[in-house]
């Protein structure tokens, strides 16, 4: 009897350490976690830094003004309700409502895409009062995408949903425009002026506001900082902005946006209207 107690208790106890040396290790599918640093900033397991705007600071001492040179492309977003702004499938917030930078939500309804440059899905309210802007348009690339609207309507704020996903799609395989990101007419009308004065686009004999090439305001500064190394921004994109080796982030009226080294210096000069070179060099680094 006391040999069959014995051997019991040995079997429970190497069951328990059993047990305890499972519960104790490491999953190779655990998910990423984050954690706040000394800095303000944020860490997950995978070594990949996340910042917020909050993290940076834009003042003279720590950032670089800056305007942008850039042609873009406007696309008004038209009142037509759309598709339930919630995280796709496969996003960790999938079926949430997208959010802001503040946390606020975008809207109820509107239209989903994605920026190639930056890894991230943007999204914008179907209300009216959004559009979406194509970076680094040519004005060859400009008239290709003014025939396609034209083949769908003869006013882009009459488009639908569907034709809207299709002119975008048009935009990313065919021109090899993926730069695309969310904005307000309020901006495009305050902060943007037409590229080319001589093509301004109308519809029923009127001048179409918010709507084709434009630039920016000469007279609209920016204030930059570099940010090296690889690390993620959590902006204004419905989800982080990755960069893999360094990225600039832009405050402009409060607003912030990142963008890849590699597109700030052919889309922004310095104030002095000098090219930059190098943003690493060039422009004030958050450390």
């Amino acid at each position: 009897m006391g040999r069959k107690a014995s051997g019991c208790a040995k079997l429970i106890a190497a069951l328990t350490m059993a047990v305890l040396l499972a519960c104790n290790r490491p999953s190779s599918e655990a998910p990423l976690t984050r954690s706040a640093t000394a800095g303000g900033e944020a860490a997950d397991r995978s070594g990949v830094r996340t910042i917020t705007a909050g993290d940076l600071r834009f003042d003279s001492t720590n950032s670089t003004p800056v305007i942008s040179s850039a042609q873009k492309f406007i696309i008004p977003v038209p009142a037509f309700g759309g598709e339930p702004l919630v995280y796709p499938k496969g996003d960790p917030k999938a079926g949430q409502p997208i959010v802001d930078y503040e946390g606020k939500p975008i809207g109820a309804r509107g239209l989903i895409f994605f920026n190639d440059k930056d890894r991230s899905i943007q999204a914008v309210a179907g209300d009216g009062q959004g559009v979406i802007i194509i970076n680094e348009v040519t004005a060859e690339q400009a008239e290709q995408l003014y025939q396609k609207v034209g083949a769908f309507r003869a006013d882009p704020n009459e488009l639908t949903l569907s034709q809207m996903k299709q002119l975008l799609e048009f935009a990313r395989t065919e021109l090899h425009l993926g730069d695309m990101y969310n904005s307000t007419r309020s901006f495009a009308r305050t902060r943007m002026t037409p590229a080319l004065a001589s093509r301004a686009p109308r519809a029923a004999g009127k001048e179409i506001e918010d709507y084709g090439l434009k630039k920016r305001d000469d007279r609209d500064i920016c204030h930059a900082v570099f940010v090296p190394g690889k690390f993620a921004f959590e902006g204004p994109a419905a989800t982080a902005q990755v960069f893999e080796n360094g990225g600039v982030i832009v405050e402009q009226s409060g607003a912030f946006r990142g963008v890849q080294p590699e597109i700030f210096v052919r889309t922004y000069r310095l104030l002095d209207g000098r090219a930059i070179v190098s943003p690493a060099s060039d422009l004030k680094g958050w450390r």
